[in-house]
């Protein structure tokens, strides 16, 4: 019983009436449906939900071809406290969504959602319609550094895709390989990995030239960003570049140029007075007291401001990328017991939005 809920952590209270859950656990000793997540995926039906729980080994990597929904603990569980009791994550390698058939982006594993994994510098490819890709960590560390190398969001790989929501990831960068359509980028951590240097010039974000996309509530920490007929709103880059044509640009906040002074955009803004700059990983880019970026976004008025970056906006960014279901945030249990003494176990659970 200890064992079981070491690992099975902090997803199990969860009810999802419109498929099936299915439990995967790689710990020794501990039972569940299964270990990998390729084999979670040819085991369940389209429209299953699939839980990966707390583990200091990687799950695998996963080709899909059916809807499924993938859910694991969230990230820097060690640095944020008070969210989940266990601080192991869920590890994955690289994903691929694939749709009916070759060139076909329907069906197949269209409708999937991607929610709370750790990446550590592994890729998604996106070859179906409507996913969603929210809450993961893309990064990998070195040392202190949890941005050292960063994985791809590879929208559209190999054809064009519809419908593809890319939100409140931290430490990715992004690519739209085919033209396509409906793709919204929002409150997301954008970056090209720290290995590079700051002024790294690899692109963080691309989007094709024939891609219309809302790009919304963003930090671009470093790398260049490539965008044509675009609309771009209430983005802060910290430092890096900026190109392309026929772009919408308005209240964006940057360390430089990057969007001119026009339609609310704000420029050569010193980024200590925009973050706080302390704190976790991921809470060390929150705003702070005064920040001229509180209250600058599109539509702001004083009886309802609106912020810049990824903490503002309508779907702000999460800690931790924890995933909004129940989570248990305390667990204590008695280490031994008899017939008469029996173990003594206390959990706490929390609501999650």
């Amino acid at each position: 019983m200890k064992k079981l809920f070491l690992f099975a952590a902090t997803i199990l209270l969860y009810v999802n009436c419109f498929g099936k859950i299915w439990r995967v656990n790689n710990n020794s000793g501990i039972t569940a449906d299964f270990t990998t997540l390729q084999a979670a995926h040819n085991g369940a039906n389209a429209g299953d939900t699939i839980y990966l729980e707390s583990s200091p080994t990687s799950y695998g990597s996963l080709t899909a071809s059916k809807k499924i929904i993938i859910i694991g603990t969230g990230y820097f569980l060690d640095q944020n406290t008070g969210l989940q009791a266990f601080t192991l994550t869920s590890k994955v390698g690289s994903i691929t969504l694939n749709g009916v058939s070759s060139g076909n982006p329907s069906g197949g594993s269209s409708g999937s959602i991607i929610e709370g994994l750790t990446f550590e510098g592994n890729t998604v490819y996106v070859n179906a319609n409507d996913i969603v890709i929210r809450k993961n960590y893309f990064g990998s560390f070195n040392g202190n550094s949890p941005d050292w190398t960063t994985g791809a969001i590879n929208i559209g790989y190999n054809w064009s895709v519809s419908n593809t929501i890319i939100s409140q990831n931290f430490a990715c960068y992004i690519n739209n390989n085919q033209p396509s359509t409906g793709i919204l980028i929002m409150n997301n951590f954008i970056e090209y990995g720290l290995a590079y240097g700051e002024g790294t010039t690899n692109q963080c974000l691309v989007l094709h030239v024939n891609t219309i996309a809302i790009v919304k509530n963003n930090i671009f920490r470093r790398g260049a960003v490539l965008a044509y007929n675009s609309n771009f709103t209430n983005n802060i880059m910290y430092t890096g570049y900026f190109s392309g044509s026929g772009n919408l640009i308005s209240n964006n906040l940057a360390g430089g140029t990057q969007f001119g002074t026009s339609d609310g955009n704000q420029s050569n803004v010193s980024m200590a007075s925009v973050f706080e700059l302390a704190g976790s990983y991921d809470a060390f880019y929150k705003l702070k007291a005064g920040s001229p970026a509180l209250g600058a976004g599109y539509g702001s008025t004083a009886q309802n401001p609106v912020d810049a970056g990824m903490y503002g906006g309508s779907t702000p960014y999460v800690l931790s990328g924890i995933p909004a279901i129940p989570s248990i945030y305390f667990f204590a249990n008695q280490p031994v017991g008899s017939n008469s003494d029996p173990i003594d176990v206390q959990i706490k659970v929390r609501s999650n939005k």
